[in-house]
């Protein structure tokens, strides 16, 4: 079961990302970078016998992980961290909510 996420490491400029061992704690790789092709080269550096045995891999929902961990270990289940999926939903949902009201309450306004 592996984990990956990014982290900014120049104030919020430049960032890394890591790919953790969520069953022996450890940490497997890091890169630099965050877009596709830095964590393409995870895939590149770890041997693929290591890869295949992998079930689980925990990640926010940064649409270029999911494609890498689908096309490259698509045995792999995918499992989205509860707090980037609220994050989406409140921007999302809430967001649109927000809105909605807004836009009623000016109207309202404008018929006074």
């Amino acid at each position: 079961m592996l984990a990956v996420d990014e982290f900014a490491i120049h104030k919020g400029y430049r960032y890394a990302t890591c790919v953790m061992d969520l069953e022996q704690g450890d940490i497997l790789w890091i890169g630099k970078g965050r877009a596709m092709k830095n964590f393409e080269k995870f895939f590149e550096d770890m041997p693929s016998d290591s890869l295949s045995a992998v079930i689980m891999v925990a990640m926010d929902m940064n649409a270029s992980y999911n494609k890498l961990v689908t096309k490259n270990l698509p045995k792999a289940r995918i499992v989205y961290d509860r707090f980037n999926m609220q994050s989406q939903f409140a921007r999302d949902v809430l967001g649109a909510v927000r809105l909605d009201k807004a836009r009623r309450l000016q109207k309202q306004d404008q018929g006074r």
